[in-house]
Order: structure tokens, then C-alpha cells, then sequence
């Protein structure tokens, strides 16, 4: 699979299957471009799938350098520019949701034709305004405990994240193959880029996005339960909603299929 040389030097490592109009896949916090792996041959059927690996996550380069939004919406950006690619799908699982966000803040809808979030919250944080933070409630008391666990001991934090990410409680294998892949992201660089997610808030970016969105949510969701998807809609210009009544944060493998086939349609 191909690399690309990010302008400050550091490799990043992007899948491309298939061709047609493009499709770029935006992986969650410490996971990589290998968690679409039930989602990529069936979308590249008709279309141009990229699935990038963030910097610092997965088989791309490993600096301390850059760990903000901001800079991974540079990445994907230059990304674009490399590839020559307009008018593209962004879709973004959790963090990468958070990383069209940023993208849309700095450069607008530019090269964008249509956007799908999955799964993800604006805003991580709790405050007396917002109803929908991260698990239903998270404080910066919270935070730091969570920081401090992930720093000295990394799987009894991750491992019952990954875990909860699912509908249904999955085996042991599931999660243990799932945990390493995202030991590939050092412990320094997600904590960098944990920081700067939980004290983002994107809800005066919304009305910016000008171009189609998706909404893909689970009900069943632990990670960002609620109806965080009716909120958005309200707030987005050009907005569906598909609602996963049997999925939890990680639709696009608790119902694969279903996926595939909203997205296709979207397409």
C-alpha cells in the first residue's frame, strides 16, 4: 500500500482500492485505516476508497510532532492535494468525525461534496449547556484520571474501551486483536491528541457544513448515548439521519452490511 510524504516529512500510510468518485475514511482515536476492513471492498465497488492512517496511528510515521485536529485536518488536506482528488465523501468515525470538523473550519467545504459522521459528539466535555458529552457525562476530573491510567496502565483503560465500542460484549480475541492495533499508536501521542479532542468543541462549526451529511449513530451506543443525531440534524444545513437500532459505537461493524448499503445509497 502506498505512502505519501507529509509536507514537515513524515510518512503517511493511505489505503486506495477502486475507482469512481472518491470515498475517504477518517479512523477513530488510536485505531487505524485496518478497522474498515469490512466496509472497503464493498464501497470500492463503484467508487475511489482512501482510507488514510493518521499520523502517529498505524503503519504512518511515528513523531511526536502535530498530535492536534487542526494539523490531522492539514494532513488529510494535503492528502487531497497529493492525490488530486475533488468533490470526495469524508467520512469520519469518532475522531476522524472531529477531524472534518476541524477540516471545515479551516478550509471550508473546499473539495468536499458530501460528509458522513459517525458516531461522535461535538463537544467531549460536560458543561451546564450540553447534554451529550462523552459516555453521558464526562468531567475534566474524569479526564485526568483517564490520562493517568492510559500512561501507566495502558490495557486496563483501552481494553474495556474497545469493548464498550460494541453493541454486544465481544470475545476476547475481538478485542485483544482490536488492542493491537492500537498499540501502534505510542501512549505519548495518545495522550497528545486525547487532550486535544476532549477540549475541542465544534458546535458553532456546524452550520458551516454547507454540503450533504449523513448521520450514521448506534442506539445502542455507550460511547455517546442519547439522540445526539436529532440534535445535529437541527443544526446542519443538509442533514440526514440514519438511526442503528442494533449497533453501538461502531456501526459499521456491529451492522456491516447495513453499512455499506446507507452508505452506497449515499453515494
Amino acid at each position: 500500500m502506498p505512502y505519501f510524504e507529509l509536507p514537515d516529512g513524515v510518512p503517511m500510510f493511505y489505503e486506495d482500492q477502486g475507482s469512481g468518485r472518491a470515498v475517504v475514511l477518517l479512523h477513530g482515536w488510536t485505531m487505524n485505516s485496518t478497522f474498515w476492513q469490512a466496509n472497503v471492498p464493498a464501497l470500492a465497488d463503484g467508487n475511489r476508497v482512501i482510507a488514510p492512517d493518521f499520523r502517529g496511528h498505524g503503519s504512518s510515521g511515528k513523531t511526536d510532532a502535530g498530535h492536534t485536529l487542526d494539523q490531522y485536518a492539514r494532513d488529510v488536506r494535503s492528502l487531497l492535494d497529493h492525490l488530486g482528488l475533488d468533490e470526495v465523501c469524508m467520512v469520519g468515525w469518532s475522531m476522524g468525525t472531529a477531524v472534518i470538523l476541524s477540516y471545515v473550519s479551516q478550509f471550508g467545504c473546499a473539495g468536499l461534496r458530501s460528509v458522513a459522521f459517525v458516531d461522535q459528539s461535538p463537544r467531549f466535555l460536560d458543561g451546564e449547556d450540553w447534554d451529550y458529552p462523552l459516555m453521558g457525562g464526562y468531567s475534566q476530573a474524569d479526564l485526568s484520571v483517564f490520562v493517568q491510567a492510559l500512561e501507566h496502565a495502558r490495557p486496563s483503560v483501552i481494553k474495556p474501551f474497545i469493548a464498550a465500542c460494541f453493541a454486544d460484549t465481544p470475545p476476547a480475541e475481538v478485542v485483544d486483536a482490536a488492542y493491537a492495533e492500537t498499540a501502534k499508536t505510542p501512549t505519548s501521542i495518545a495522550r497528545s491528541i486525547w487532550y486535544d479532542l476532549a477540549f475541542a468543541d465544534f458546535r458553532a462549526v456546524l452550520p458551516q457544513v454547507e454540503v450533504p451529511a449523513l448521520l450514521i449513530y448506534g442506539a445502542r451506543s455507550q460511547i455517546f448515548p442519547g439522540p445526539i443525531d436529532d440534535w445535529l440534524a437541527a443544526r446542519l444545513p443538509e442533514a440526514k439521519t440514519v438511526r442503528f437500532d442494533n449497533s453501538g459505537h461502531v456501526p459499521f461493524a456491529d451492522e456491516s452490511e447495513k453499512f455499506n448499503e446507507v452508505m452506497r445509497e449515499f453515494l
